[in-house]
């Protein structure tokens, strides 16, 4: 296996390895071993251990000095995941990771030689005994002591919640000496250590360990002072991180073997999966699913990297957090979607929904994590506004220099990348447009948007050769964080987002040199011609027709809902060409100069009274036959490709984060900033926008990419909005009885307005196909279930 900078290893060979572990446990594991092994003691199999050590996987995360693979814990990610799907019983993280890391990170270097090599050869089982009665994630809230008692020490307290509970060969003891901290290896067999057995929901065993004059001498001393402090806060990052990845195994496999129930069990008449009560209900455990994932991915960069203390855990307790309250939300919906056979005890989903339970509460639960995770994090959340404490420490770090023309954007650093866009922000946008809560009409951001056409920062994600910045994802991020901290509005940008990577892939050498230009000048203003009356979400319905005339298309028909149509040039429109019984077939995607006879705007009122939709009239409109994208009847293709455009655009985190940024203002203003509950709602909020954030990377990477996201991004335009809504609400909870006020509100000196974000949740969750026909997609197209 190739080994890269930190740890790292290449993809392909953590594909392999993880083909590996799944032969390996289909062979050597069972649901009826782990039903078996339930309420017995050990509750493991030591021969098997011995096995996986063979494999390597006990020596993943020990250095290749000490006898092991000296991986990082990706590759250890992997084998914990799929080693979960099984439920396999065998203490893995327990022990080669959690007490292997209280002792790889201590400073005997004398003991991690003599043990650390017999644990990755599977002849050892150690166990870190370090939480004491209420458990938690303070390592350092110590009550045993060790007394000094002249060459040795005494050891007196009492551990709680050790793994594994039994057949342990020795324990790393977290002791108060003195003032200070000291961690000690004592041997299981040593004189005044007594363990009783607590059952956990699982059918396996904790232990409460008690250590009574248990004598231990200098030489069994690991760590001191500050370093067994970091030995004990890493180790236990590492295992929390690992248990986040056993949690996504078991969530994945329980959401697989429930979408496999669905399929086949019938009721009336029917399968069951073809419900969309119920199809609905499962596609909402996907995307808990996928969030997790995206959490994970962002851990485990953190993680194999060089970060310090804070940062790691932070990103532990972000992928604790999400996949803990996943895990369980999948394990017990899995029940209730199995009906009265999912409580049986001969039904396998409880045993996974019993695995989550003990996974998510050991090392700290969701709930923990998110006050750990507030508590690491005042102060310094990315996204706020200008006025809060945070944005004025933060606006005054970075350089304000202008990088010349041509620059490569990805290979600047991200806190150099950042530093200049916001100075440039910060320094020419104008004043009176910040934190529009409507769409700006093109009068309003003309000279903005021209300004940024020529300085080549209008297109962003668009590739250098077209124009555009060509930012990865991460610096997209980035760009667009910067944007909603100033309030930098969103300009009519429809050709920017979505025609222009369309053309990009089906248009025509000359049609990419005709409008490409004309775009990203902002020459054109573009605008989409989808939905139609009676054809919505059902957007296959559309009647809107194209009859071939010569050298020509005639147009008849109309739309509606066309986003700021009163100020575009152009419009890229969807219409039928022929008349074949299936519905997708026969539409083909044009192009139209809207200056052509036979057009039609009439504007539409919003319920905010803001003229921001149109409804478009066509009467005999002829448009030239090289305006067609793409082949004669194959328009559904590309529609469906530009929707997917439009959904990651709906995706993008950048929506969300106005509200968070005014939350914070708001609740400071207000006084309720330190308020418990506010604060466990706030970080629950500020983690779905975290993990937001990571989904939409991932998709605009694929996008970038050049391939198609496919059905699946359907999840990240429901979870957007829909994160959206929540914290516009939250805003409108906490502003009270000037909730209700339309405008800007006055809170302490800062302006707010709290019902415009909330107005705009309407739209969002509509565009692009409603939310709820998101999740049909997803039901059928991705997670298989059938059609009713």
């Amino acid at each position: 296996m190739r080994i890269g900078e930190a740890g790292e290893t290449d993809s392909s060979d953590l594909r392999m390895l993880s083909e590996s572990v799944a032969a390996f446990a289909g062979k050597e594991t069972s649901l009826a071993r782990v039903r078996a092994l339930r309420g017995t003691l050990p509750g493991f199999d030591r021969s098997l251990w011995k096995k996986m050590a063979d494999q390597g996987w006990l020596g993943i995360l020990i250095p290749e000095a000490l006898g092991g693979m000296g991986l990082g814990l990706s590759a250890m990610r992997i084998v914990a995941e799929q080693l979960a799907r099984s439920l396999v019983p065998e203490p893995l993280n327990p022990c080669a990771v959690l007490a292997r890391g209280a002792l790889l990170h201590g400073e005997n270097e004398e003991l991690q030689r003599a043990l650390l090599r017999r644990l990755a050869a599977g002849e050892l089982v150690p166990a870190l005994a370090a939480q004491e009665d209420k458990g938690g994630l303070d390592w350092t809230a110590i009550a045993t002591i060790a007394e000094p008692d002249g060459t040795v020490f005494r050891l007196n307290g009492t551990k709680r919640f050790v793994t594994p509970a039994t057949d342990a060969d020795g324990y790393i003891v977290s002791a108060r000496t003195g003032e200070d901290v000291s961690l000690y290896w004592v041997a299981a067999s040593a004189k005044g250590i007594t363990v009783a057995r607590e059952l956990r929901a699982d059918g396996t065993y904790a232990g409460a360990v008690r250590f009574a004059d248990v004598k231990v001498d200098g030489a069994a001393l690991i760590a001191h002072g500050e370093t067994a402090r970091e030995a004990l806060c890493r180790a236990a990052d590492e295992a929390t991180f690992i248990a986040s990845a056993e949690l996504f195994g078991v969530m994945d496999r329980a959401l697989a073997m429930t979408l496999e129930y669905m399929r086949t069990r019938v009721q009336f008449g029917k399968p069951i999966g073809s419900f969309q009560a119920l199809q609905h209900r499962v596609v909402d455990l996907y995307i808990q699913k996928e969030l997790a994932l995206d959490a994970l991915d962002g851990a485990a960069r953190v993680l194999d990297g060089s970060a310090d203390r804070r940062t790691r855990s932070l990103a532990v307790s972000r992928a604790k957090s999400r996949c803990a309250d996943a895990a369980m939300l999948v394990t017990r919906e899995s029940i209730k979607l199995h009906g009265a056979i999912g409580f049986a005890d001969e039904c396998d989903i409880g045993l996974y929904f019993q695995r989550a339970l003990v996974l998510s509460a050991w090392l700290g639960n969701g709930a923990a994590h998110r006050r750990r995770y507030s508590a690491l994090s005042p102060g310094d959340a990315l996204l706020v506004a200008e006025n809060s404490p945070r944005a004025s420490r933060a606006a005054k770090s970075g350089t304000t220099r202008e990088s010349p023309p041509g620059t490569d954007w990805n290979a600047m650093s991200d806190e150099a990348f950042r530093a200049e866009v916001r100075a440039y922000f910060e320094r020419h946008y104008p004043y009176h447009l910040r934190y529009l809560n409507r769409r700006a009409r093109w009068s309003e951001t003309r000279d903005w948007a021209l300004r940024m056409s020529h300085k080549g920062w209008i297109a962003p994600a668009w590739p250098r050769e077209y124009g555009g910045m060509g930012l990865s994802p991460g610096k997209l991020i980035i760009y667009m964080e910067e944007q909603e901290r100033w309030g930098v509005a969103r300009a009519p940008d429809q050709g920017i987002l979505m025609l222009g990577p369309l053309l990009m892939r089906f248009g025509t050498e000359e049609q990419k040199i005709q409008y490409l230009p004309g775009i990203i000048s902002c020459e054109h203003i573009w605008c989409q011609g989808y939905s139609e009356p009676n054809a919505g979400s059902d957007l296959a319905s559309l009647r809107t027709e194209a009859v071939a005339d010569g050298n020509d298309f005639v147009i008849n028909g109309s739309k509606i809902w066309t986003t700021l149509a009163q100020d575009a040039t152009h419009m890229f429109l969807l219409a039928r060409t022929g008349k074949s019984a299936k519905r997708q077939e026969d539409i083909s995607f044009f192009l139209l100069d809207l200056k052509t006879p036979g057009v039609r705007v009439r504007p539409i009122c919003n319920i905010e009274g803001h003229e921001e939709f149109c409804e478009v009239f066509f009467e005999n409109v002829r448009i030239p036959k090289e305006n067609l994208v793409g082949a004669l009847n194959q328009g559904w293709t590309i529609a469906k490709t530009l929707l997917g455009f439009e959904r990651l655009n709906h995706g993008s985190p950048r929506r969300a984060q106005y509200p968070l940024g005014k939350i914070e203002v708001a609740a400071r203003k207000l006084g309720v900033w330190d308020d418990a509950e506010f604060q466990s709602k706030y970080v629950k909020l500020q983690l779905d926008v975290e993990d937001l954030a990571s989904a939409y990377a991932r998709y605009a990477d694929i996008v970038r990419s050049g391939k198609n996201p496919g059905p699946a991004i359907s999840f990240l335009k429901i979870w957007a909005t829909e994160t959206f809504q929540r914290l516009t609400e939250m805003l409108i909870e906490i502003a009270g009885d000037t909730g209700s006020l339309r405008g800007e509100i006055d809170f302490g000196g800062e302006a707010i307005d709290v019902l415009g974000p909330y107005y705009c949740v309407f739209p969002a969750t509509i565009a692009a196909g409603s939310n709820e026909i998101q999740r049909n997609i997803l039901a059928r197209h991705v997670l298989g279930l059938p059609q009713y």
